[in-house]
């Protein structure tokens, strides 16, 4: 018996595909007498098929792929990946910002006639860097537990509140927490845009009062600047009693994001980049 079952359990797997062809047969004969010859053309042409298949199976030349778990691992999208470096990042002098910069919202750097390919290589660039910035995750306090980054922070709010009262804005006492942490946070990614340029360049190189950095910043300070304006402005608006008509109170949001780029500059490279 044990021989016997040897042999039946060798030969099952053979006859599946004359078991195949026989069920066709039996099939085509039903379709012809009720359906007709097109319906019977059809499940003929399925049953041979399906013996093919079956014959290739057991003869090892394809197996059938078991649908696995789906990868859970994050995929960064189109956006999330660092596009191609420009052909060309000029270097560039950045003196001290000051507010009329940001009053027009005119191409960045709109004197230096780039050719319109390399602008726009620089833009894209300054896209993807933007989004790497506004989403890095809790930005805020890293910043204030850092003790290089924290004091250029503090010195950019700092000035851009004496700025607002200097051209007569009223601050509102009970809004100013919120008024304080939407500088903050523009101060915050101005830092970490000039961390990334020290990575990338060393210690910057200083011509009198105004830094090396590259023609992509310029790009970079505009981009995060009109990314972050609608969602800051509540909180900025929030600690605001009276704003006189010639100026612009969205202007302070990339004021402190540009001084605070130009003081951490003035600092040494980190050692750690947290947008990375």
């Amino acid at each position: 018996m044990a021989s016997t079952s040897v042999v039946l359990g060798g030969m099952s797997r053979p006859y599946r595909r004359p078991v195949v062809l026989g069920v066709t047969l039996v099939l085509s004969v039903v379709a012809l007498a009720r359906f007709g010859i097109p319906l019977t053309i059809l499940v003929m042409v399925i049953g041979v098929t399906a013996a093919v298949l079956v014959g290739r199976h057991q003869a090892g030349l394809f197996t059938v792929r078991k649908k696995g778990a789906r990868a859970t691992g994050w995929r960064p999208t189109v956006q999330h990946q660092e596009l191609p470096t420009p052909t060309d990042d000029p270097v560039i002098a950045f003196a001290e910002p000051v507010v009329e910069l940001f009053t027009s919202r005119t191409p960045p750097l709109a004197h230096l006639q780039l050719k319109a390919g390399l602008r726009s290589q620089l833009d894209g660039l300054a896209l993807g860097r933007t989004k790497r910035i506004i989403e890095a995750p809790d930005l805020l306090p890293h910043a204030a537990a850092d003790a290089e980054s924290w004091p250029h922070v503090e010195a950019a709010v700092r000035k851009s509140l004496d700025l607002a009262r200097a051209r007569g804005v009223e601050l509102l006492p009970e809004g100013q927490n919120g008024l304080n942490q939407a500088l903050a946070l523009s101060a915050t990614q101005g830092v970490l845009l000039a961390e990334w340029r020290q990575l990338e360049d060393g210690k910057t190189i200083w011509d009198g009062a105004s830094a090396r950095v590259r023609a992509s910043d310029a790009f970079t300070i505009q981009r995060i600047s009109e990314a972050m304006e609608r969602r800051l402005l509540p909180d900025l608006f929030a600690g605001i009693a009276r704003r006189p008509a010639d100026f612009e109170v969205r202007l302070l949001l990339p004021y402190a994001l540009a001084t605070a780029f130009y003081l951490r500059l003035s600092g040494n490279p980190p050692h750690a980049f947290a947008a990375a």
